[in-house]
């Protein structure tokens, strides 16, 4: 029977709290979370359990979508239960906000991509005849990541600089290995791995803005999922969403998070 299939025959009663948790990959504790904040309002049985029908499910639904968009509770709220006029104005002024973000993440993936090309390209630029060595020397010389990897280049051989290499991809797979774990950004265990990632960036000293900034490539740029996802298909969701409640913690909003 597909998906689909399922998700109809479930949506043809009332789910339990446990069973909307499921269906809408949101948690118990958060459902109840927006329900004593206003913006959930289940049914309970006769036993007192809640109960959550079609239009409790599409709620949820919006509801995960405006937090995904930025918005606070209440705004939430607002769009919610206010008047469509409403609704549009605060969309408006989100899609202005994301395509802002949008134009800057492009840029800096664009100088990540130069950087991280002239880090991969270490035979040819060893000879400073090279022409991609030159253009990015112009560009990244007088740069703190510039002077740091070029530090790390004189400080290691070839040998370390492959054992650095050959860590960050047996950490990739340990990683794999966590997320079919069922281990939840957050947790303590999560906040571990992702200390360790960041650890083992060692071509310059990455900041948890920096890391969390890393962490939205991963997701956004096609190259950088392809490779994560590789590894195990969303991977490269799940670190995102472990880095961010990491950074978090550190007091990084990574929804603001720069590149410092």
């Amino acid at each position: 029977m597909s998906g689909r299939s399922v998700q109809n025959m479930q949506m043809q009663k009332q789910l339990t709290i446990g069973e909307t948790s499921a269906l809408c990959a949101v948690s118990v504790r958060m459902l109840r979370h927006w329900e004593s904040m206003g913006l959930l309002h289940p049914t309970r049985d006769s036993n007192g359990y809640r109960l959550y029908s079609e239009d409790d499910i599409a709620r949820i639904r919006r509801i995960r979508l405006y937090r995904d968009l930025g918005l606070t509770t209440d705004q939430i709220r607002a769009v919610l239960d206010g008047p469509a006029t409403e609704t549009l104005s605060l969309m408006r002024e989100q899609r202005t906000r994301i395509s802002e973000h949008i134009t800057q993440l492009q840029l800096i993936l664009q100088d990540i991509n130069e950087l991280s090309a002239y880090a991969h390209n270490t035979k040819e630029d060893e000879n400073m005849d090279n022409p991609y060595a030159n253009e990015a020397h112009d560009r990244w010389g007088d740069s703190p990541q510039w002077m740091e990897y070029a530090e790390y280049r004189t400080r290691t051989d070839d040998a370390q600089q492959q054992a650095d290499l050959d860590a960050m991809q047996a950490l990739e797979l340990e990683l794999a290995q966590a997320m079919r774990d069922g281990v939840k950004p957050g947790s303590e265990a999560a906040n571990e791995l992702a200390l360790r990632h960041r650890e083992s960036l060692t071509w310059y000293h990455v900041t948890p803005s920096m890391h969390v900034c890393l962490a939205k490539m991963y997701v956004n740029d096609s190259r950088f999922r392809a490779h994560y996802d590789s590894i195990e298909p969303g991977l490269a969701t799940w670190l995102h969403d472990v880095i961010a409640a990491q950074v978090a913690t550190e007091g990084v909003d990574a929804e603001h998070a720069r590149w410092e």
